[in-house]
């Protein structure tokens, strides 16, 4: 609860603006793409897009004790529903805005696949909240392994930290989203998770203060520009997506 109180306070720190300012809390895996959208959308608006950036199931919590967000971008369907439960978010309003795909990343040059994940202590979201993380405990056990790597696994806050812990080389592999290895340098796609193994990877938007502004940025996610800026950072267009 103090984290929400200490951004709510730094918001309000902000000076005044002509410009609507439009708080969007999304999913941390789609950091580099949202700021690249937002910079496109803002070029066409009176608005500054402000993001926070954290696990899906984190942000989820904090809109429901009233962060004041404007937008809530989730990486699974499962948070969009928590908050349509608690009466957050207004039901049936959430849309898709794109896709993912799960891989093994390490910086391993070996062909063991699936293996890497039995050598060593590797890295994951946590299974029990972070949608990345229930993607890949999905996975695992689709594929009859999560028992018997299950205690090598490191679990992070969120997707990127995870990221973080391998290119760090603390850790020798793990299991992140594709679009995670996006210009990439030190890591590689050890192994690319079958589709059917896990829930399809859909990331959905929804408006949680309703103004004209949030249901643009919103409809705007699901354009050309916003959709080619998507696959140009690794994850599966709304075309694609509607494909899985």
């Amino acid at each position: 609860m103090f984290r929400i109180f200490t951004f709510c306070f730094c918001l309000l720190a902000f000076p005044a603006s002509a410009s609507e300012r439009l708080l969007v809390f999304a999913a941390a895996s789609q950091k580099d793409a949202l700021e690249e959208i937002g910079r496109q959308y803002e070029k066409q608006c009176d608005c500054k897009i402000v993001f926070s950036f954290a696990a899906t199931s984190t942000l989820a919590r904090q809109v429901e004790a009233g962060a004041p967000a404007d937008v809530f971008i989730s990486a699974n369907q499962a948070w969009i529903d928590w908050l349509e439960i608690k009466g957050s978010l207004p039901a049936n309003h959430s849309v898709v805005i794109a896709g993912n795909r799960l891989v093994i990343a390490s910086s391993s040059k070996t062909e063991d696949g699936l293996g890497i994940l039995s050598q060593d202590r590797f890295a994951m979201a946590d299974p029990q909240s972070v949608p990345a993380g229930i993607y890949a405990r999905e996975a695992l056990q689709s594929l009859g392994i999560w028992q018997g790597v299950k205690s090598r696994a490191v679990f992070a806050e969120n997707v990127r930290v995870a990221l973080k812990q391998i290119e760090r080389g603390d850790l020798l592999s793990g299991i992140t989203y594709q679009s995670d290895l996006q210009g990439q340098t030190q890591l590689n796609m050890h192994y690319l998770f079958p589709k059917e193994s896990h829930t399809p990877i859909r990331y959905l938007a929804g408006v949680i203060k309703q103004n004209d502004e949030a249901n643009s940025f919103v409809t705007f996610l699901t354009k050309p520009i916003a959709q080619e800026i998507f696959s140009r950072f690794g994850f599966l267009s709304l075309s694609s997506v509607n494909t899985q």
